[in-house]
């Protein structure tokens, strides 16, 4: 007979998103041959349903909710690490391309944009000018 720790397993809640077109792409290249509209058609169908799954699929809870955490945070931490926090989409900030901050390094973050920190620190930066 199994043991109760064996039956039990994590469970992930997450949210269908609405459509995009880079979501479409990712369709696309996992095999989907429908139109955008078709995609879209889908998408609305279904928006904002929350899947539930169960099971050990190496996922990872949002840090914050019991969302799938799809992010990990990625500010610096020192010797080349960074925070690493699960993130869903809620509570991920991105403050660029494939960059995203956790609630409280974001705030940090925040904190020294507004102060001008960014200003500061890439005034002696020349940019490089192609060829």
């Amino acid at each position: 007979m199994p043991r109760r720790e064996e039956l039990e397993m994590p469970c992930y809640v997450t949210t269908n998103k609405p459509a995009s077109r880079e979501d479409y792409k990712l369709w696309c290249g996992m095999g989907y041959t429908g139109s955008y509209r078709d995609y879209e058609a889908v998408k609305k169908r279904h928006a904002s349903a929350r899947i539930f799954m169960c099971g050990d699929m190496a996922l990872q809870h949002c840090a914050d909710c019991i969302q799938v955490g799809d992010y990990l945070c990625d500010y610096p931490v020192g010797d080349g690490k960074t925070c690493d926090r699960a993130m869903c989409d809620t509570h991920a900030h991105e403050i660029g391309p494939n960059l995203h901050y956790c609630d409280s390094h974001h705030a940090e973050w925040r904190r020294f944009v507004d102060a001008g920190g960014v200003s500061e620190h890439l005034k002696n930066v020349t940019a490089f000018k192609g060829a």
